[in-house]
């Protein structure tokens, strides 16, 4: 995989939901706005 460089825009990626919809990133930026991703890796 590789790695992105500063200031290179992220790949349009779509995230799936637990109930099985689905999400682009690009459904959530654009138009001036900023979007924060954070990866949460959940231990039981």
């Amino acid at each position: 995989m590789a790695r992105l460089k500063i200031g290179q825009p992220a790949p349009d990626i779509v995230l799936p939901f637990l109930d099985g919809r689905t999400a682009a990133l690009s459904d959530y930026w654009g138009d001036g706005r900023s979007l924060l991703l954070i990866f949460l890796r959940h231990l039981a």
